[in-house]
């Protein structure tokens, strides 16, 4: 009796094992030729075709971000897939910094993901963005008007010039650096001799946007050590037109 039930328990746990490996067997497995792109700004690119090992039949791709900043999926706006090959494919309106992509495979029979992460560097621009700067320290201080009376160009060697829109005389340069999604601005003004300025802002390239492109936020005297602006002195916007 003891022999049949030895056999038994084994039986069991050989169906279970192949059970197991039965259910193993359906996970699907995606692999991209890169999990980590790094693209420069407005840059548009693809993908190559994923591998994968779908069980029993074809299956469906889909992908979805984080919500960006302003509360939205990349996914349809500025990211796209095809759901038959898995192809990944951006235009020039990615937003700058590090983009999570989570890309889902799955059939009936299984279901299998991937991250792929796209990071969009910004590294300077040639031309410069028309726009100006505001005195409004209130809590919305872009319903004050700014006016387009200033040049400024982020250059690749990390300088930053500020002309006057009028006479192309000198307004203000320093140096400026890209921290994930947010550029600050470090520089001396004529108008504020010995006086460490500072700009903190976002560039975006807008989707249907006039002008397409826009590098706003706040700008003040000095930093805290937490980075942010200890003596606001309004906001600021410039754009490009490409």
């Amino acid at each position: 009796m003891k022999t049949v039930k030895y056999i038994g328990v084994l039986l069991f746990l050989v169906i279970i094992h192949a059970c197991n490996s039965d259910d193993d067997s359906n996970d699907i497995s995606i692999e991209y030729e890169q999990n980590f792109i790094e693209i420069s700004f407005l840059e548009e690119g693809e993908t190559t075709p994923p591998t994968i090992n779908m069980i029993e039949q074809k299956g469906m791709f889909s992908a979805t971000t984080l919500p960006s900043s302003e509360g939205v999926d990349l996914v349809g706006n500025s990211i796209f897939i095809d759901p038959e090959t898995g192809v990944l494919n951006w235009n020039e309106f990615l937003p700058l910094g590090e983009s999570e992509i989570f890309v889902t495979a799955s059939n009936e029979f299984g279901t299998g993901t991937v991250t792929i992460t796209i990071n969009n560097v910004f590294t300077g621009r040639s031309s410069f963005l028309t726009g100006g700067f505001n005195n409004d320290t209130s809590n919305e201080p872009f319903l004050s008007n700014i006016d387009d009376d200033v040049l400024l160009k982020l250059r690749d060697d990390g300088v930053v010039t500020l002309l006057s829109d009028f006479d192309s005389t000198v307004v203000g340069e320093g140096n400026w650096k890209i921290e994930g999604d947010r550029i600050k601005v470090a520089y001396t003004h004529i108008d504020y001799p010995g006086e460490n300025l500072v700009m903190i802002g976002y560039l975006s390239a807008r989707i249907n946007g006039d002008p397409p492109i826009v590098f706003s936020g706040l700008w003040g005297k000095g930093l805290d050590q937490d980075d942010n602006i200890e003596e606001l002195m309004g906001a600021f916007s410039f754009k490009d037109d490409f």
